[in-house]
């Protein structure tokens, strides 16, 4: 089957999932349209920014159907290939079902890259009429299956070099000793006050969301620098960063979230909180760290002061198996292999 244009439904700025994946459509020559729900739902939006709230947080479905149909209509005057949906709550089954309608030939494929806490009724709505339903998590595929969902097969996040690849550094160049960006958890909160405990003499620096909201450790927050960085900067952060620690969300357990992937692409060194769904493809002290318990994160920080020329051979064969095998390019081509 010959696929060349592909539309891709979700957010559109400079470094969300959608936009890694539109460049690697264009890598391999497809035709990417783009449809982003909450600006369509935005050009219907009335009262500035109680608007804006009520969308937020009550979504009104007229508004809803509105940005539903339009994205009908773009569907058939475009006529793409393959529709690709992120998440996609807000995209309703009728339309998915008018979309088949219109379109019979459309390829209707759904990543889903997230922890399952997060799923809503309006994804199970769709479940059968998708072609392809895409779990970032192995160990979801048979509970995705039992619930309706057809075609579930595993296609894991992935690394971005278009948005994240720098050269790695050598060991003298780094800005910071410690860093981790991401939003507050109790769980992440918990080993950080251990690395300010144990390190408290280095460079530590936090960078996330509801930390300034919910940490209350004095310590902690004087490490907090603000609520995130971007694209090149986060690469950028990464890179020049002597120790990056990804403290993987309870709730993406056993999963690998964007950061495991993010991190290596900037050619940065990564310790990682225990990955069950990779650490047979990203081995321990070969292309990352990782750590289970209290102990383990500090004996793998000391390790790494301890063992710099390692540490450096660590960062690059991140990023090579990261060029190899774990690239947005490679999961779309996987994507298109499972719906030919």
């Amino acid at each position: 089957m010959n696929l060349t244009k592909i539309l891709i439904v979700g957010a559109v700025n400079n470094y969300c999932l959608e936009t890694s994946y539109a460049f690697a459509a264009q890598s391999l020559k497809f035709e990417v349209l783009r449809f982003d729900p909450n600006k369509e739902i935005a050009k219907h939006l009335r009262l500035g920014k109680v608007g804006r709230l009520i969308q937020d947080f009550f979504q009104p479905e007229v508004w809803m159907k509105k940005m539903n149909r339009e994205l009908i209509v773009k569907v058939k005057e475009t006529k793409p290939d393959i529709i690709l949906l992120t998440g996609g709550s807000k995209i309703l089954y009728g339309t998915l079902v008018t979309i088949k309608v219109i379109h019979p030939k459309v390829k209707l494929v759904w990543v889903w890259p997230d922890t399952p806490a997060n799923l809503n009724s309006n994804n199970f709505s769709y479940a059968r009429i998708l072609d392809l339903s895409a779990t970032y998590s192995y160990s979801t595929i048979d509970t995705f299956r039992s619930l309706g969902f057809n075609n579930v097969q595993w296609v894991a996040l992935a690394g971005d070099p278009s948005l994240h690849w720098m050269q790695a550094l050598p060991e003298t160049r780094f800005n910071r000793d410690i860093s981790f960006v991401g939003m507050w958890r109790p769980e992440r909160e918990k080993a950080l006050k251990v690395i300010c405990q144990k390190f408290g003499r280095m460079n530590i620096e936090i960078y996330g969301k509801y930390w300034k909201r919910n940490c209350k450790d004095d310590l902690l927050l004087s490490k907090w620098k603000g609520e995130g960085v971007f694209a090149k900067d986060l690469a950028n952060y990464f890179n020049s960063t002597r120790v990056n620690l990804n403290i993987i969300d309870d709730t993406n357990f056993p999963a690998a979230n964007m950061r495991f992937f993010e991190i290596p692409t900037a050619g940065g060194l990564q310790v990682c909180s225990t990955c069950p769904e990779f650490q047979t493809e990203f081995i321990e002290k070969k292309e990352i760290l990782y750590f289970e318990n209290d102990d383990q994160l500090v004996d793998a920080i000391n390790w790494v002061i301890n063992h710099p020329n390692e540490a450096e051979q660590i960062r690059v064969a991140g990023q090579q198996k990261i060029s190899l095998r774990h690239t947005y390019r490679s999961r779309l081509e996987e994507i298109l292999r499972l719906i030919n």
